[in-house]
């Protein structure tokens, strides 16, 4: 029982071109992760604490603000944002709405590819029931979800402050025999970030081997990409020789092989990290948001235990 010919050019083809819309998908994700760090990096706390941009613009209110008494001056000032930041804020949040535009279309034809290809087995299947397309097809499908899923960013997570106000700062200073009181109102009107970070497993895992955290390092790099990737191969290689099946190692590593990975327990975890990190009672306004990279992920966990059931049925049929 050999895979049929059509159903090998088919799925070689499909495979390819998922490839491809994967890397634009890939480059546009890091293109809206670099985004994101900029507009985190121009509004991190440290960077809008010394902006000397943050004040010079004095927003002076109705009503007085100078007053006199007795050898005493006082005099309240007001700082806001001044008209450039917000326009620069605007532009890079245009250029992150964009970024993320360009993620969703290219996902979308992710998926739409995966949907034509699918369409396609069914219609080969239906006309000429070719030996093991369905096994072929999960196989297929998974090795494109597997490279989204591995380069793509799953998580992005964030500590934000909104609109900080610093209230009344009070300065008082003998000039030439008079005390000037000095009061600054300052509110930062927008964002602060404290902390940004957005990672795909395969950035996750050279953070941890660059901060010399081997041990986790490695088993995310075993369990989560070496493990799917031998099995994989070897799910190929049963596809072309379907007897091998009969052999008690193939059946005692490939077919449990499941059992090992990590791969479920990944993203489990992920969900976790993304639950606690919401609610999170920092001071500051935490946020976390799943990106498509956990999807592919998951979706390729899901397909992968499909491919161990479908090779597993003509095992046990030989039994």
């Amino acid at each position: 029982m050999k895979p049929s010919l059509n159903s090998l050019v088919i799925s070689a083809l499909f495979i390819t071109i998922g490839i491809f819309l994967n890397y634009n998908l890939i480059q546009s994700s890091y293109q809206y992760k670099k985004a994101k760090e900029t507009l985190a990096q121009n509004l991190s706390y440290k960077t809008r604490f010394l902006d000397k941009e943050e004040w010079q613009q004095i927003d002076m209110p109705d009503g007085n603000k100078l007053n006199f008494e007795e050898s005493q001056m006082s005099i309240t000032l007001p700082f806001g944002s001044s008209d450039v930041q917000k326009k620069q804020y605007e532009q890079q949040n245009t250029i992150i709405a964009n970024a993320q535009s360009t993620i969703n279309v290219k996902s979308l034809l992710v998926l739409l590819a995966i949907l034509i290809y699918i369409a396609a087995m069914g219609g080969l299947y239906w006309l000429k029931k070719p030996p093991l397309a369905g096994l072929i097809a999960v196989i297929s499908v998974s090795i494109v979800c597997l490279h989204a899923g591995l380069f793509t960013p799953m998580l992005e997570i964030g500590a934000i402050e909104r609109d900080l106000n610093l209230g009344d700062i009070p300065i008082q200073k003998e000039i030439m025999g008079y005390t000037l009181n000095v009061t600054i109102e300052k509110k930062f009107e927008g964002d602060i970030y404290f902390y940004y970070q957005s990672k795909s497993i395969a950035e996750l895992i050279g953070l941890l081997f660059k901060q010399s955290n081997f041990v986790v390092g490695f088993c995310i790099l075993l369990f989560s990409v070496c493990f799917p990737i031998i099995k994989t191969l070897l799910m190929i290689f049963f596809v072309f020789k379907p007897s091998i099946a009969k052999e008690k190692w193939f059946s005692n590593f490939v077919l449990n092989l499941s059992k090992w990975s990590m791969a479920d327990v990944f993203v489990v975890a992920m969900f976790l990290g993304f639950l606690a990190f919401e609610n999170m009672q920092a001071g500051v306004h935490t946020y976390s948001n799943i990106s498509i990279g956990l999807y592919f992920f998951l979706a390729y966990c899901v397909l992968s235990i499909s491919s161990s059931m479908l090779a597993k049925m003509p095992t046990e049929a030989c039994a």
